[in-house]
């Protein structure tokens, strides 16, 4: 079968490999029917990140089932669509019942779909087959009445936004968010269009890119452009930092107010960012970083689409299954390949 593979920096090329077959229990072949770019993907295939190459790409999608093991014939059928978590993950270990399937103890750790070594074992989304383990824990269906192009990120960069502000909204809806997009793209306008349709009094959304402010507003959220990051802009209740520079981080950090949260999705390649450390202890704040619970989260965002949250304004480009290789290298805020 065909798989794409990320072979050296900026180069992607379409691979013959063996094609993925049921060899035991549990087990499910799922063919992804829509699959998105991830905002750390570019990074990664321009050589910025610890991440190098080769590997197969592609870690947020869905798929259909082709096939699954006898043992779960019962519960899930061919042509079901379904939504399948990044991380892979047993589902039973300590960590898995714990509700932290990212660290699942049964497999190496941050095994996944698309990504670094865990791809050579696994596997990328960009392939005509992904052979799903443990696909009663993994698997997670949708109804057929969602677009699955605009879900195609909700292994990821969608439940980043229930990481950055879903989760505490869910707990008070009443809280205030600031949201300081840049490169991290995607997982900005997100959580922005997350905080709004979860009731938010107050969404602010900070950017000094005119394309991504458009597409904040268009969810009716407050934009605020800006030439530079500000060293803070004003204080919120949750603030979500999803800019990626160190400018941006100061500004979020200093942005909190008292008792707040600090959410980040961006992903600093150093044990070595200052925080400053007096104020945040004077405000009492909490500051939240780390990896998306993909499996744990997924089905909360579902429930949140199938009430009326509408993720697809954030794409700005669909490209079809043979332009993958090289739409996935161009700059776009969300990019979804589509079979």
């Amino acid at each position: 079968m065909q798989q794409l593979q990320f072979t050296k920096r900026n180069q992607l090329n379409w691979e013959e490999v063996p094609e993925p077959k049921i060899s035991g229990l549990n087990q499910a072949l799922v063919r992804p029917m829509a699959v998105a770019r991830c905002d750390l993907d570019l990074p990664i295939l321009r050589g910025q990140t610890l991440f190098r190459a080769p590997f197969p790409v592609g870690h947020e999608f869905v798929g259909e089932i082709v096939e699954v093991s006898e043992d779960i014939s019962s519960a899930y059928s061919k042509g079901m669509r379904v939504a399948v978590p990044f991380q892979i993950s047993c589902g039973h270990c300590e960590q898995c019942e714990s509700g932290l399937t990212k660290s699942c103890s049964t497999v190496p750790h941050t095994s996944a779909y698309g990504m670094g070594k865990g791809a050579k074992d696994y596997g990328g989304a960009l392939s005509d087959l992904i052979l799903v383990p443990y696909a009663k824990e993994m698997l997670i269906p949708f109804s057929s009445k969602i677009d699955p192009v605009s879900i195609a990120s909700i292994s990821d960069n969608i439940v980043e936004a229930w990481k950055l502000a879903g989760i505490y909204l869910k707990q008070n809806k009443d809280q205030s968010v600031l949201v300081l997009g840049g490169f991290a793209s995607s997982i900005g306008l997100y959580t922005a269009a997350l905080a709004k349709h979860m009731g938010s009094p107050k969404v602010v959304y900070l950017d000094t890119d005119n394309k991504r402010l458009d597409i904040a507003q268009s969810y009716g959220i407050q934009v605020e452009k800006v030439s530079s990051m500000p060293k803070s802009f004003g204080k919120f209740d949750i603030v979500a930092e999803a800019n990626g520079t160190s400018e941006g981080w100061d500004c979020g950090l200093r942005s909190v107010g008292i008792e707040g949260i600090f959410s980040a999705a961006s992903i600093f390649w150093t044990n070595n960012v200052p925080i400053p450390y007096l104020e945040l202890y004077n405000n009492g704040a909490t500051i939240k970083i780390g990896r998306v619970r993909s499996r744990e989260w997924i089905p909360e965002i579902l429930r949140e689409v199938e009430a009326g949250f509408d993720p697809s304004k954030v794409t700005t480009r669909t490209a079809s299954w043979s332009e993958a290789a090289e739409a996935f290298l161009e700059e776009e805020t969300k990019l979804i390949v589509v079979r």
